[in-house]
Formats: structure tokens, sequence, C-alpha cells
């Protein structure tokens, strides 16, 4: 076959298989693409189209045993790579997508949209500097692109220098092609002043009507409550969430349903596991609403030698549904609440214990503060015997103000209508409510407000929870971490916590529709 009938043929499958899958025909586009390849087994093009359809099937495993083939047939093929870097991300396969990466890096040295593709990858597998290592290379090469620059930005910030951070960003907010997370972030990276904010610039650049200018909006709210200006804050915080909900798809009933089906299923519970009772690692799971003070309490413990924090760690929740998935694939006609009741929960926390064990880089303790995380507190416990699950809440009304006045893009859907947040809300304590009645002093519950009034004690309180003896290496709180910024921007220092109690009481009388929600259940 000549080199132009290959490519015509190719052409022809790919358009067969497109047909096939936009009329619902999924297996038979399966089938089909599987014959192919059958038949020309070497075909890169071909072993890509067939990752291509198990991706949109979901079948992420054999997408990427096609990818890893497609590789060895075209090495240099560098979309091969971009798309088997998403698939290792999508399953979490963390130390394949590092070998896989720093393979990458090795291709293509001089072509800067693939080059910091690769470095954004760095950046999400918590790794800035290798990330900014990639973006200062392109950055010589291409001094006035805007979007390298921010990129350059965001990792000096993750990196915990704010101050060459916002250098860097303000000079992307100066051009008028700036993307407009920059001016966000921009207002996340410090307390803005009288004498020195953005709020002229955010002004003349805030469209009400333009869904692309939802972070400005955020960033003015943000602003205007540095100020004290809540009037002003409160009218920007308004209209971002606005902008938002119009394109993040929530089912309010749906999500309630699930809610309270969990909560039903935490109040007769069976919380004794099979496994799992004696392991190298101890997990410690920090869960709580967003924005409840989570990331003080995971400061906390990572001041201790024996702890390492990974953040929000995506995997449990993964592995549950996984397993959740194959159960009803066997078990024809099961619900998903049957599920849940016979799945093998041993396997389960022996491969959540495997991921810990690829990042937890020696450490005894490992904390996951994932938020919604709360929603599995049993099934964690029944899974993991060993682990400690400490709930932190915080006044409901400053949690909720605190998620309305925050953009989380492409995560908790129901934070952009008051009504829904607490309707939301109210539900997430009924649910914590069972699972702390289960659980009994198997979960530790800590209270914001207690906690920024006598961190010392807090400190203790969880030390002694998780098994932890004060280590001389772990020096106070605030002088281990005061480069450490929240989600918020916000210097994490003690200080900034204190004043953070009561936050929400300059804005109660525009509250009422989230006040009403949250006292719908009780």
């Amino acid at each position: 076959m000549s080199e132009q009938s290959s490519v015509t043929d190719i052409q022809s499958i790919t358009k067969y298989v497109s047909t096939l899958v936009k009329g619902g025909q999924q297996q038979a586009a399966r089938d089909y693409i599987e014959d192919a390849v059958g038949k020309e087994p070497d075909s890169a093009a071909l072993l890509h189209l067939a990752a291509q359809v198990c991706n949109q099937q979901s079948d992420l495993h054999g997408a990427l045993a096609y990818l890893t083939r497609a590789i060895k047939a075209m090495p240099e093929q560098i979309v091969f790579h971009i798309d088997r870097l998403y698939v290792l991300d999508r399953l979490k396969e963390r130390k394949q997508l590092a070998t896989a990466l720093e393979a990458a890096t090795k291709l293509a040295q001089d072509n800067r949209k693939y080059q910091q593709q690769l470095a954004r990858f760095y950046t999400q597998l918590d790794q800035p500097a290798k990330a900014l290592a990639i973006i200062e290379s392109l950055r010589k090469q291409h001094p006035d692109d805007i979007v390298l620059a921010f990129d350059e930005g965001l990792n000096r910030w993750f990196l915990g220098d704010s101050k060459a951070a916002e250098k860097i960003i303000k000079k992307v907010c100066d051009n008028e092609q700036a993307p407009s997370m920059a001016y966000y972030v921009l207002a996340l990276l410090r307390k803005q002043t009288k004498a020195r904010n953005h709020i002229e610039a955010l002004k003349a650049r805030a469209r009400a009507n333009e869904v692309a200018d939802t972070p400005i909006w955020f960033a003015l709210a943000k602003e205007y409550d540095d100020l004290g200006e809540h009037e002003l804050a409160f009218d920007a915080a308004t209209k971002g969430n606005a902008l938002q909900k119009k394109i993040t798809p929530y089912n309010e009933a749906a999500e309630l349903d699930a809610l309270q089906q969990l909560t039903q299923v935490a109040k007769t519970w069976n919380v004794q596991g099979r496994g799992n009772k004696k392991t190298a690692i101890t997990p410690v799971f920090v869960v709580s609403m967003p924005n409840s003070g989570a990331t003080l309490v995971e400061r906390y413990l990572a001041a201790h030698p024996k702890v390492k924090s990974l953040g929000e760690f995506a995997d449990f929740p993964l592995l549950l549904n996984e397993a959740i998935a194959s159960y009803l694939a066997e078990h024809s006609g099961a619900t998903r609440e049957q599920a849940l009741q016979n799945l093998n929960y041993t396997d389960l926390g022996k491969a959540y214990l495997a991921k810990l064990s690829e990042v937890a880089d020696g450490h005894e303790f490992v904390v996951d503060k994932l938020p919604f995380n709360f929603l599995y507190c049993g099934l964690i416990k029944k899974a993991l015997p060993t682990a400690k699950i400490i709930h932190v809440q915080r006044d409901a009304l400053d949690t909720c103000w605190s998620i309305y006045r925050t953009l989380f893009s492409d995560r908790y859907a129901y934070a952009y209508d008051q009504a829904e947040l607490g309707h939301y809300y109210s539900h997430y304590q009924a649910l914590m409510s069972a699972w702390q009645s289960t659980l009994g002093d198997e979960m530790l519950s800590v209270d914001y407000e207690a906690m920024v009034s006598d961190s010392a004690a807090t400190q203790q309180q969880l030390l002694e929870f998780c098994g932890l003896s004060a280590d001389p290496v772990q020096d106070d709180y605030v002088s281990v971490a005061t480069s450490v910024t929240t989600a918020r921007g916000e210097p994490m220092n003690q200080k900034v916590y204190a004043k953070a109690k009561g936050r929400a009481s300059a804005y109660n009388k525009h509250l009422a529709a989230l006040t009403d929600a949250l006292t719908e259940l009780k």
C-alpha cells in the first residue's frame, strides 16, 4: 500500500468510527477499530485512534495501552506523548506520569505550545520548580508572550515568592490581552490597601454580561472586601456568581437527594473493617466544607517532621467510584447503596495506601485535605482502620460567605447561588452529625473559632489524636508557615485567621436567602 493510500485509508476509518460514535454505537466503534488494529498492529495512527475511542468510553487503561504502543511505533510524535500524559493524570498514576513527563521534555524543545503544556503538567504534580525551569527557557525566546508570563507568575507564587509573582502578573495585567484570571490572581496575592489596590483597573475592565470577565468580578469583590467597602464587595460578588452560574451545571434536587441517602447510610453504617489494621503509613484525612480552616489544620500537622501533606489528594473518591462501577457491572440490577454495603473495603484501602506510598517520601503520616472527603468518613474508616479523620467546622454564615466570594471554577457547583449554597450546607451538617454519631471518638471535630483563639491547645489536641509526640523541630506554627498563602491569597498567620471570625457579619443584610436556606432543615 502506498503512503498516500494509507493516509486515505486512515481518514476513511476515522470518519467511519466517528459516525458510529455519534450514532451512539459505542461498542460497534470499539469492535471496528480493534479489528483494524489487529490487521495493522504497528500502525501508529490506528493505535492512536483506538486510544481516542477508549478514552471516549472512559476506558482509560485501554487508552493508555494503545498510546504506549503508538509511542513505541512513532516515538517522535508529540501528540501521542501529550495524550498519554493526560490519561496518566486522570488515572492518578503519578510515578508513571513523572517518568513519561521526563521523557516528553526531551522532544520538540523548540515547540513553545508543547513545552508549555509540559510545564503545566509539572505544576499539577506540585513541582513548580521544574515547571518554572521550562517556562524561563521559553520566555527567553518569547519575552512578550503574556500567557507564558502569567504561568511564570503562578509558579513563582506556588514557590512562595509572592512579591516576584505580583511584579510579573502586574505586568501581565497591564496588557490589553491579559487573561481575566490574571486579575483575580493579582488580587489574591496580598491584602489590598487604600494606597495600593487595583480597583480602578478592574472597574474599567469588568463587564457585567460577559462570562469571560467572571474572575474580574471576583477580584473586585476581594479587593473591596479588603478595603472594607462591603456594599461594593457584595455587589461585585453577586455579579461574579451570576456569571459563573451560567456556565456551571447543577442539579440541586439530585445533589441533595444523594446527600440525604448518604446520611441514611451513615446512621446505620458498620464501620468495622477486616483488613489494613497495621499500616506503614497512617493516613490523616482533614475534611470540611471549603474555606472552613482545613488548611490551618493541615499546616499545624505538616510542621511535624513525621508528617507530609499532599494537599487535596483526590484518590480516595476516584478509587471508591471505580470500585462501585466495577461492582455494579458485575451485579446486574444492584443499586449504588447496595454496592456501598458490599464492596471489598480491604482492597479499596490497599489501593489507596499504594497511591500514598508513591508520594509519602518516607513519612509515617500523610495528610489528605480534600474537603469533600466528608462524604465518605465511615467508608474511609472501614477501608483504612488506622486512618485519622479530623473534621474542621466553622461558623455556618462565615463559611458560606467565604465560599460565595471565592471563584472555584469547575468545582463546588452549589457555590454560586445563596439559596443553593445554604441548602447544601444544611445537608452537609446533617451528614456530618450522622457520621459523628456513628464514628464517635474515631473522628475528631475541631472548631475553627476555638482553634484561632488558642492555637497551642489545638496543636496539642491534633498531635494526641494522631498519636504524635511534640518534636523540637516543630517550631511555633506561625514562624513555620508565614510565607504560605490561603486559597484567597491571604498570608497564613494567626492574626489573619483570628480576623476571619465573624467575617460575614458586615454582610448580614444581604444574606437573607442564605440565612433562610441554612435553617430549612432545622
